[in-house]
Formats: structure tokens, sequence, C-alpha cells
């Protein structure tokens, strides 16, 4: 692997910021508010960014607008400092041509990574190993592999990646980090055991307490889920996980992310969710773009309400942070 692969490997550590994609009233692409809100997450501390398939709103993009987003966002990180870490994606669903010339136009805006996701249904590992071999061999970047469980061609049921066919990606240079999406801690474990040597694991699905569980085995960075409304917590939270200081993580579990969970997520489900909070604390509105439809007023008020109930921490764990660093 080449020193500038092994240098982003040991960088990616920590929070992962995903990029919600904002649309207006008409469902265009909200860029205005894209641009204040990255400028939120890099002032809170945030440093890793991932413009990713379904958090970023692929499914209801174009490819040109995504090129498009993913351009935007390099530009904008870049200019605010040119270390932070980008790392763009290509569609849902696509051939592998069109994921090559994804990676040669992450190549050309100055992205740190492209994450490449599968989506076609899963019939052997040489066809998943030619897929990512070939995009490799067609860009000087590093390449994530967008984990998550394939649909099967063969009787349409959902299979985790197998291990061997993540051993032999591994080997693949430019394949630098995984997103770690099965939602299975037991394959988890296989997973990191496997790959910790050789890539950077972003663990996803199951909050901080599910990075925990791993942090420790060799994965070292979860993608964001209450630092998309409040980027400093998951700054904070990972501060205190070096420190090790449980009281302020315990603060931010307990009181933030479980309860955000459990009455907003469980009920509404996360993509909708996040937007609506997002819009409770006038980050931007919860428009979308059909097929997605945004929460009705009267499930806002839901949201409204349980979100109110989380300020008051949010406040607390601020004010213990920033006076510890005093």
């Amino acid at each position: 692997m080449s020193n500038h692969f092994e240098d982003l490997k040991e960088r990616i550590k920590g929070p992962v910021f995903s990029v919600i994609t904002p649309f207006d009233k008409d469902g265009k692409i909200d860029f205005q508010s894209l641009n204040l809100y990255l400028e939120r997450v890099y002032t809170s501390g945030g440093r890793i960014f991932y413009v990713m398939a379904y958090n970023s709103r692929f499914s209801e993009l174009s490819w040109d607008e995504i090129k498009q987003l993913n351009h935007f966002v390099v530009k904008k990180l870049k200019s605010l400092n040119s270390s932070n870490i980008v790392i763009v994606a290509d569609p849902i669903h696509c051939s592998t041509k069109i994921s090559i010339e994804f990676c040669s136009h992450a190549e050309e805006i100055g992205a740190d990574l492209i994450s490449l996701i599968f989506r076609e249904k899963f019939y052997s590992e040489n066809q998943i190993y030619q897929h990512y071999l070939q995009c490799a061999n067609s860009t000087k970047i590093g390449i994530l592999i967008h984990e998550m469980p394939f649909i099967s061609g063969l009787g349409g049921h959902t299979v985790n990646w197998p291990i061997s066919l993540l051993d032999k990606l591994a080997d693949i240079q430019n394949l630098i980090a995984i997103k770690e999406d099965a939602k299975d801690d037991k394959y988890s474990y296989e997973v990191i055991n496997c790959l910790k040597d050789r890539l950077s694991i972003i663990i996803s699905g199951g909050g901080k307490r599910q990075w925990l569980r791993f942090a420790e085995i060799g994965c070292d960075s979860w993608l964001n889920g209450i630092g998309v409304f409040e980027p400093c917590l998951p700054i904070i939270f990972y501060e205190s996980y070096l420190k090790g200081d449980t009281s302020l993580m315990n603060l931010i579990l307990e009181k933030i992310e479980d309860p955000f969970f459990k009455n907003i997520c469980n009920n509404f489900g996360w993509h909708i969710g996040i937007k609506a909070a997002m819009e409770t604390r006038n980050i931007f509105p919860r428009f979308e773009r059909m097929p997605l439809l945004p929460l009705d007023n009267k499930q806002m008020e839901i949201v409204k309400i349980e979100m109110k109930k989380i300020e008051p921490y949010i406040s607390q764990v601020k004010e213990i942070y920033f006076k510890n660093k005093q």
C-alpha cells in the first residue's frame, strides 16, 4: 500500500460525518443550506465527511446531480481545510462502467476516497471481486467498500458478504476502507478480525454503543448519528473516550442518543426522522423529493416534543466539556 493510502487509513479515526442532502420546497438540491451545514460541522470539529448512497439521497438524484453534489462537497470542504478527508460515492444501481466513470470524476474533483456500493443481485464472489478490481484499476484515489447485505440472485433473500471475499478484496492496493453495515454483531466481529490490519473500518447502524463494542478490537471509526443534528456531540464523545471520561460518554448515550433512537427513529425511521430533527434545530427544512415523503405536521409535533426533551442535555454536555477544557 502506498504511503498516501497508509496516511489516509491512519487518519480515518473517530466520528465520520455523513452528508444529508437538503432539498427546497420545489425538490431541488438546496446548496445554500448544504453550504452552511458543512461549515457548521467543520466548525464543530468534523474532519471526515462522507457523501453516501442513502443519507445523501442518491435514489432521488440523477447521475449528473450526484456528480454535482460530490463536486460541491469536495470543493467546499477542501476550501475550509485541505486536510479534510472527503469521501464521495457512486450511484446505488449502475453498471461497472458507470462506477468507473464516477471513480474518474471523484479523482478529478480531488476527493480522497470513493465509496462503491454494490446493489446488483449477488451470484458469485468472483462477480464482486471483478467489479471492485476493475474500479480499483481505473483510479489512483482510495476506495471504500460500502458493505451491506447483498440481495441473492438465487432466491432474493439477503446474504452477508462472504468473509473469504472481503479477505481477497482487502489485498487490492487502493482498497483502503470499509463501511461495515450488516448490523449483525457476530458477523461484524468476523469482518473486523479479518480486515483490521489492512483496512480502516467504519461501523454503522447501531450508534455509539455499537462502536464501543468493537473499538478495542480494531474498529477505529463510526458513522455518526446524533452528530447530524449536533456535530459537536460525536467530537466530545470521541475525545471523552480517548481520555476515559465515561461519565460524559454515558450522559450523551443515556440522555441524548438513546431517547433519539427510541422515540424518533424507531417511530419514524432514521432517514425521515433525522431530517425532521434537523428542522427543529433550524438547520434546514425537512423537504424531501418523492418517492420519499417528509413527516406531516402531526408527526412533526411529536418530534418537536422529543427534541425539546433532549435539548437541556445537549447544553449540559457542552457546558461540562468546555468547562473541562479551560
